[in-house]
């Protein structure tokens, strides 16, 4: 078995190591590279003990979350960041997040014929839905710490629009929220604190980042 866990390893070293090389240049970390690809091999072995082929999701789409996911998560626990390089993980771990639930929706539905302008409406809700988690992000990261003017992400006005939007989330959908962006848990914990999955969370995440969204629009 450490056999053809360590052929494993060896097969996926390339895209370990290229992902965890990707979120350094991401975040401008000058840490050891080599800590990040630790981190990632660990990503990996819980993507082959998680994956499930009849999912209809490809292995390497599912270990890449996994493995980018293990690399944000040790970024997490490096305190001597800058708080640029925090902000720039919570964003890169939020998106992530509606990335993934994007790509497991879609290889659920069925194969054939594709459907332009149900691509072009998926696409425009995966967009909506970042531009949710950014500005939400940016409101958290104001309201724990204070920035000068110019180093505000938006307008007073529209962080108002932002709170109005959260404060009518369902209380679930809430909590994630605020827990996740306000006060930075990882979300492992707050799926923890409800007493569901990981994997749960993570679109109740997503349903809130689409609700915020289409509250913001109507203004």
């Amino acid at each position: 078995m450490a056999n053809a866990d360590n052929d494993f390893v060896r097969e996926h070293e390339g895209l370990v190591r290229s992902i965890a090389m990707r979120v350094r240049a991401e975040m401008d970390l000058n840490c050891d590279l080599d800590d990040l690809v630790s981190a990632g091999f660990l990503g990996l072995i819980e993507a082959k003990q998680r994956f499930d082929a009849t999912r209809g999701v490809l292995f390497s789409t599912f270990a890449y979350y996994r493995v980018r996911g293990a690399c944000i998560d040790s970024v997490r626990k490096m305190a001597y960041l800058p708080r640029r390089a925090h902000q720039a993980r919570k964003l890169a771990e939020a998106a992530d997040l509606v990335l993934e639930q994007a790509s497991e929706d879609h290889a659920s539905t069925p194969s054939g014929k594709v459907d332009v302008d149900a691509t072009v409406r998926a696409i425009d809700d995966v967009l909506g839905k970042l531009t949710a988690s950014y500005v939400i992000a940016a409101v958290g990261a104001d309201e724990m710490q204070a920035v000068r003017p110019d180093h505000q992400f938006m307008r007073a006005t529209e962080a108002e629009q932002v709170r109005r939007a959260m404060n009518e989330l369902p209380e679930r959908e809430q909590k994630v929220v605020r827990e996740f962006y306000f006060e930075g848990r990882p979300l492992d914990d707050i799926a923890k604190d409800l007493g569901i999955s990981k994997s749960w969370t993570s679109r109740i995440h997503t349903k809130a980042l689409g609700m915020v969204r289409a509250r913001m629009e109507k203004g």
